[in-house]
């Protein structure tokens, strides 16, 4: 009796470790784009830039999978080219490229790559995990590149005072669909934002210091980055806002994945899967 019971348990027992390896690797590619104080077109992809990286996926089942993501992408924005003429006489812009590591959650909507009679070749999913990722504001300047963090432009550094660190952390989150396109190799198209908790994506946030003792204090590279505009020398932007301190930026991937299964879902798993039930 005891036999036919380890019989009887002999697939459950071979699909534990068979569940375990069911990987694949893939690259993704796509555009990235920012919104925060200095978009002038809010929620609307201006400034996109190529983006890319590597990913790998564990799936735990058809539904519920587990992936690690690295992106490179560059986000920017220019007061110059706003229709709005407070914004244009602001005359602030900044670039960044971002390195992002995440770890994610996805949600499939339909049972996806199974061998049971309802599974499909494709479905849509959402996502939602932590992302750690470095940015680096710059601008432009008499045909040069000025890191503006190291500078404190809204008087960090003033008094020993230390600036905004540029390692951050992020909540990525967003949907797409995946395609079964051979039995071995998927495409994903997805659409994610990141919600950071930072100000400073594009070193803009509180209120003008007096430009004089930046000037006097920090230097004329960070008076003149701190305040190109014609206002600068007249004193009257002291302690008016230069962002909305309230709001916190955020930075956007729309992006095609394509990965290869390293191993697939077996008999193991469909017999687990009736086994539960």
């Amino acid at each position: 009796m005891r036999k036919i019971r380890l019989l009887y348990l002999l697939p459950l027992l071979l699909a534990l470790p068979a569940r375990a390896q069911v990987s694949e690797l893939g690259l993704t590619g796509g555009t990235t784009f920012y919104i925060g104080d200095l978009n002038p077109t809010r929620y609307y992809p201006k400034h996109t830039h190529l983006a890319g990286g590597i990913m790998y996926r564990y799936n735990f089942n058809e539904r519920y999978a587990f992936r690690l993501q690295g992106l490179y992408g560059k986000v920017e924005a220019w007061d110059f080219e706003s229709k709005d003429p407070l914004q244009q006489l602001r005359n602030l812009g900044f670039r960044s490229v971002i390195f992002e590591a995440s770890a994610l959650l996805e949600i499939n909507f339909f049972k996806y790559r199974g061998l049971a009679k309802d599974s499909r070749t494709w479905t849509p999913f959402v996502f939602g995990g932590l992302a750690y990722y470095h940015f680096n504001p710059q601008n432009l300047l008499d045909d040069t590149w000025y890191d503006l963090q190291p500078l404190g432009t809204e008087g960090q550094n003033i008094g020993g005072g230390k600036g905004y660190s540029l390692n951050q952390i992020c909540i990525p989150f967003g949907f797409g669909f995946k395609f079964a396109l051979t039995k071995r190799v998927d495409l994903d198209l997805e659409w994610g934002l990141r919600r950071t908790y930072t100000d400073y994506l594009d070193d803009v946030s509180g209120t003008y210091v007096d430009n004089s003792a930046l000037l006097e204090q920090a230097g004329p590279l960070t008076a003149l980055l701190a305040d190109p505009s014609p206002l600068r020398t007249t004193g009257l932007n002291t302690g008016r806002a230069r962002g909305d301190g309230q709001t916190r930026d955020w930075y956007q991937y729309t992006g095609i994945t394509v990965s290869l299964l390293l191993t697939r879902f077996t008999e193991c798993d469909a017999i687990w899967n009736k086994k539960r039930k």
